[in-house]
C-alpha cells in the first residue's frame, strides 16, 4: 500500500475509501445483529488509529494535512467562519425525538471517527492524488463531487431518496469549500473539527423534508459565495502545500 500511494495515488485513495465503506457497513450489520448501535463508531475509531499509524510509519502525516495550519493561512479562509456557522444550523430544527444520553454518546463517537476519516480520505488522499493529474481547481471540484456522490451509499442505511438528494447537494458544496481550505492552509484539521460538529448536529436533530430542504438551501446560499471567495484567494495567494506537476487554474 505504501508503494501504491506513490505509483498509483488515485488507486491508493480509492482503495482506502472502499475499505472505509466496507467498515461502515460491517459495523452497521453486526451492530444491528448484536443490538449494539455503538459498534460502527468503535470500528471506525480503530480504523482511524490504523490510518494514523500507517501515515506515521510512512512519514506522510504532514503531506496529507494531518498537521496544524501553516502560519498566516487562516485569514484567506475567513477563519472557516462560514463553515462553522452552518455546522450549527440544524439545531434550529430542534432535537430528534426519543434522544437519550446513550444515543448522544454513540453519535459523538461515530461522528468523531467519520469526520477524521472522511477528511483524510477525500481532502487528504484523494485531493493530493488528483493534484498530480491536472489543475488544482479540477482536483478540488472532482474531490468535492466524489465526496458528495459517496453519500449515496447511505441509501443502504435506510435514508430516503429525498434525504439522499439533499445530502448529496450539501456534501458537494461543503466538500469543494473544504478542499479549497485545505489548499490554502495545508491542513485538514480545521475541516475535521467542522465535519464532526456538522455531522453531530445532523444526527441528533429533528428531520423533515421541508426543514431539511430549507437547511440545504441556506447551506447553498452560504457556500456558493464562500467557494467563489476561496477560489479567488487561492488564485491570489497560491496553495500552501506544493505538489508535483501542479497547475492552478
Amino acid at each position: 500500500m505504501r508503494k501504491l500511494k506513490d505509483t498509483k495515488p488515485i488507486g491508493h485513495a480509492l482503495i482506502w475509501i472502499a475499505i472505509y465503506l466496507v467498515a461502515v457497513n460491517i459495523g452497521d450489520i453486526i451492530g444491528e445483529a448484536l443490538g449494539f448501535p455503538g459498534l460502527t463508531g468503535i470500528v471506525l475509531i480503530i480504523l482511524s488509529i490504523v490510518l494514523i499509524i500507517y501515515l506515521r510509519v510512512g512519514g506522510r502525516l504532514t503531506f496529507y494535512g494531518v498537521c496544524p495550519v501553516q502560519p498566516g493561512t487562516l485569514p484567506p479562509t475567513l477563519f472557516y467562519l462560514p463553515l462553522f456557522a452552518i455546522a450549527f444550523l440544524a439545531y434550529t430544527k430542534g432535537f430528534a425525538p426519543g434522544l437519550d444520553l446513550e444515543a448522544i454518546v454513540f453519535a459523538i463517537l461515530l461522528m468523531a471517527a467519520v469526520g477524521f476519516i472522511e477528511e483524510l480520505l477525500f481532502r487528504g488522499f484523494l485531493l493530493q492524488a488528483l493534484r498530480t493529474r491536472g489543475s488544482f481547481t479540477r482536483a478540488i471540484i472532482i474531490s468535492g463531487v466524489t465526496f458528495g456522490l459517496g453519500h449515496i451509499v447511505n441509501l443502504l442505511r435506510g435514508y430516503s431518496p429525498t434525504d439522499q438528494a439533499l445530502q448529496v447537494v450539501a456534501a458537494v458544496l461543503i466538500g469543494i469549500a473544504l478542499a479549497y481550505c485545505v489548499a490554502l492552509t495545508g491542513s485538514i484539521m480545521p475541516g475535521v473539527a467542522f465535519h464532526i460538529l456538522f455531522n453531530i448536529s445532523g444526527t441528533i436533530t429533528a428531520h423533515s423534508v421541508v426543514g431539511d430542504s430549507v437547511t440545504v438551501g441556506i447551506i447553498a446560499a452560504v457556500m456558493i459565495p464562500y467557494i467563489l471567495f476561496l477560489r479567488n484567494r487561492l488564485a491570489t495567494t497560491g496553495p500552501a502545500v506544493s505538489a508535483p506537476a501542479l497547475k492552478v487554474a
